[in-house]
């Protein structure tokens, strides 16, 4: 099974890039984040004909996260369902279908969707930024990340926990292009790291530091250039509990997708992380 992970940066903006990914890739499960759109605007039927089911959690011009299914091409809408049980394929049903969390400090934002899928509890999450460390957004990002980590931990131990997305966090130096340069700066500071490690308790595995201690990154900003010099970042995660992890015999970055295109309009800022299952 191929999960795939990827903050597209708006749904609508790059239909034809999103088709090409899963036409490329074929992925049974690809996790969006920051679709920007709300759920009656997703473009669910475009999807349906490239056979692919959609779970949605959306809002107009912000946030948006989605849960693309492969199969059941005739069975495109799931918007209705907050706790359901749907036949895709054989092998992927779906099961408590979830649209946020409890004790969200930021709960009218569309942040996190969950589902048990594929023999996983997958659970695609786009984390607050935070801007910078004198925003109330920073203090905010903080509450929010320890009402999420509160609830991933006390999540039942089956199926095994997936976590995927955008967690604005680059969890240590090797996660940044110019550790010095950016010290303290949004994504790289002490207590951001800190936030993420709390989190992830004793429960959660940065998944791709299981595999490779390689220096990869997954967002490359638009400015300077940035893609060519490799001026990155990694703060696009899958952490997975000890089960989940055992699982996974691969991840890795779809640098090209990040590339500019001929014919395609422009990429998001992030690259998709692709995630083969044993």
């Amino acid at each position: 099974m191929r999960i795939i992970s990827w903050n597209i940066n708006s749904v609508r903006a790059r239909i034809p890039r999103l088709l090409a990914l899963l036409k490329r890739h074929m992925p049974e499960i690809l996790c969006l984040q920051e679709t920007k759109v709300a759920d009656p605007d997703f473009p669910e039927a475009q999807l349906s004909t490239a056979g692919y089911h959609s779970i949605l959690y959306g809002q107009t011009s912000y946030n948006g996260v989605a849960i693309l299914v492969r199969g059941g091409a005739k069975q495109h809408n799931l918007m209705a369902h907050s706790i359901t049980s749907v036949k895709v394929e054989d092998h992927l049903k779906f099961s408590e279908v979830l649209r946020g969390f409890p004790e969200d400090p930021a709960s009218g934002e569309a942040r996190v969707l969950s589902a048990c899928i594929g023999g996983f509890r997958l659970v695609n999450a786009y984390v607050i930024n935070g801007e910078n460390r004198t925003s109330n957004k920073f203090l905010l990002k903080g509450r929010w990340m320890e009402a999420f980590g509160n609830w991933l931990q006390s999540l039942p131990q089956t199926p095994p926990l997936l976590v995927m997305g955008d967690f604005n966090v680059a969890p240590d130096d090797c996660d940044v292009w110019d550790p010095k340069g950016l010290k303290d700066r949004i994504h790289c500071t002490t207590e951001e790291r800190a936030w993420l490690k709390k989190l992830q308790g004793n429960r959660l595995q940065d998944i791709l530091r299981t595999k490779t201690q390689e220096r990869v990154f997954t967002w490359w900003p638009y400015m300077r250039n940035g893609f060519n010099r490799n001026e990155g970042l990694r703060f696009d995660l899958v952490l997975g509990d000890k089960n989940a992890a055992n699982l996974v015999n691969r991840i890795w970055i779809d640098k090209e997708e990040r590339a500019p295109a001929e014919k395609l309009e422009a990429p998001s800022d992030h690259a998709p992380i692709i995630i083969d299952i044993n």
